[in-house]
């Protein structure tokens, strides 16, 4: 199986291309899988706490499945190892995966952008592409977009900035080939400055913003 990632700031783009990749690759006869890395402190798959499995798993289960007729979920109520569910995915029979945001992996990685000055920061030696928002936006289309900055992958290649939107088919062709076959254990690399914090903007955030005021609230009026 052959893995990659998908890199950038929220509404750089990122899973429109996985979106538009994932057909890509599927036309062309892969079988394909995801992962989505989400840096939410709240998130969880089963928010209903009267759910059976919510049930299951807060009396300690360790792991659960939900079989149903269309789909089966497992959910484990702790963090697995990327390693982990990759050798899960590799033995669905795969031949690519898309691994969404994960800073902290060392994997090919496209990086998707909205302005060039979010590349550097993002930008390592196995960056084999840039893409996302900033790059279909181009006036004159990729090629055209002179302000991305002259970055170079490992060995001297040239990054090309290519629209999942507007050239699918040559982004596609490129990962053919920039993308090898899976190593593991998969390197760990530090997180870039600006993304060490939690998320922000979305409702678990919120929510846990708003908890913690209440308890701030709640602790001034005991001490009154």
């Amino acid at each position: 199986m052959k893995v990659f990632q998908l890199v950038g700031v929220r509404n750089s783009g990122k899973t429109t291309t996985a979106e538009i990749l994932i057909g890509s690759l599927k036309a062309r006869g892969y079988r394909v899988g995801t992962v989505k890395s989400i840096g939410c402190p709240r998130f969880t798959m089963d928010e209903r706490r009267d759910s059976n499995t919510s049930r299951h798993r807060r009396a300690g289960a360790d792991a659960v499945a939900a079989l149903s007729k269309n789909e089966t979920d497992f959910i484990y109520p702790r963090k697995l190892d990327l390693e982990d569910v990759l050798l899960t995915l590799s033995r669905e029979g795969l031949d690519y995966c898309i691994v969404e945001g994960g800073y902290e992996y060392d994997l090919p990685r496209i990086v998707c952008f909205r302005n060039p000055e979010e590349i550097p920061e993002r930008f390592t030696e196995k960056t084999f592409a840039f893409s996302g928002a900033g790059v279909h936006e181009a006036a004159g289309g990729a090629h055209a977009f002179s302000s991305v900055p002259d970055f170079a992958a490992a060995g001297g290649k040239p990054c090309p900035a290519l629209s999942a939107l507007s050239d699918p088919g040559r982004l596609t062709d490129l990962l053919e080939h920039a993308v090898p076959d899976m190593i593991l254990p998969v390197a760990r690399i530090p997180r870039p400055e600006s993304c060490r914090g939690f998320c922000r903007g979305c409702s678990g955030h919120e929510r846990s913003r708003a908890e913690k005021k209440r308890s701030l609230r709640k602790k001034r009026i005991f001490c009154y």
